[in-house]
C-alpha cells in the first residue's frame, strides 16, 4: 500500500513538472509571436508614407527630354525633320541647333534650354555685319538687344551640316516680342547666322516614333 502510494505521488510529481515545462514553452512561443507582430508594426509604420521605386518607365517620362536627331516635328502645318546637330555647351547648355532639309517654313530648328521648352525657328541672317557682333542690331526691322554671348565646346551629329569647328564664340540677341539672332563664330571655319521667332514647346507636335512627352503622359 505505501509503495503504490508513492509511486501515484511520483507519477503526479512528474506530471506537474511537465505541465510547469509545457506552460513555459508556450509562454515562450507566444512571446516571441508578440515580439514579432510588434516588429511588423514598427517596419509598416515607418513605411507609411514612402513611395515605392520608380518604374524606368516613370523616371524616363520625369520631364521633357527635348528635341534629337531624327526627330520629326510638325509645325503650322509643316513637317521639319531634324536630320543633324550643332550643340553648343558653356557650363552647361547654350543651344541645340538643328537643320531641317527640304522646308520652307523654317530651315533650322533652335533647342535654346535643356529641357526643350524654349526652342526657335530660323533661317539664315544676311544681314549682319562683319566683325564682332554689336550689343543692338536691327534684324528685319526690329532692333534686337543682346540677351548672351560667351565661347563654347561644340559637338556635331547627323547630317546636313554646315562646317564647324570644335570650339566657337556665340552672341544672341532677342527683343520682348521673342524675335531672336544667333550668331556662331567658328574657330577656322565659316560664321553662322541665323535669325526667327521663338515658339513654345505646345506649338509643336512630335510625330510617331518620338517621345517628345509632357510629364507623366503615357
Amino acid at each position: 500500500m505505501i509503495i503504490e502510494l508513492l509511486v501515484g505521488a511520483g507519477l503526479v510529481a512528474a506530471g506537474a513538472a511537465a505541465a510547469r515545462i509545457l506552460v513555459r514553452r508556450r509562454g515562450a512561443v507566444d512571446d516571441e509571436e508578440e515580439a514579432a507582430e510588434k516588429k511588423a508594426a514598427k517596419k509598416a509604420e515607418r513605411g507609411k508614407g514612402k513611395k515605392g521605386p520608380k518604374r524606368k518607365r516613370d523616371i524616363e517620362r520625369s520631364g521633357p527630354r527635348g528635341l534629337r536627331v531624327g526627330d520629326v516635328i510638325l509645325y503650322a502645318d509643316t513637317e521639319l525633320w531634324l536630320s543633324g546637330c550643332i550643340e553648343l555647351v558653356e557650363e552647361g547648355l547654350v543651344a541645340r541647333l538643328f537643320p531641317c532639309p527640304g522646308s520652307e517654313r523654317a530651315e533650322w530648328v533652335a533647342q535654346l534650354d535643356e529641357d526643350g521648352n524654349d526652342l526657335a525657328t530660323l533661317a539664315p541672317a544676311d544681314d549682319v555685319p562683319d566683325g564682332p557682333v554689336p550689343e543692338s542690331l536691327p534684324i528685319d526691322g526690329r532692333r534686337l538687344a543682346l540677351e548672351r554671348r560667351g565661347a563654347a565646346e561644340v559637338t556635331t551629329t547627323g547630317e546636313h551640316l554646315p562646317r564647324t569647328a570644335a570650339r566657337a564664340s556665340y552672341t544672341l540677341l532677342s527683343d520682348a516680342g521673342g524675335r531672336v539672332l544667333i550668331v556662331v563664330d567658328f574657330v577656322n571655319a565659316p560664321r553662322l547666322a541665323l535669325s526667327g521667332d521663338r515658339l513654345s514647346k505646345h506649338m509643336i507636335d512630335l510625330l510617331p516614333g518620338g517621345d517628345l512627352a509632357d510629364d507623366g503622359a503615357d
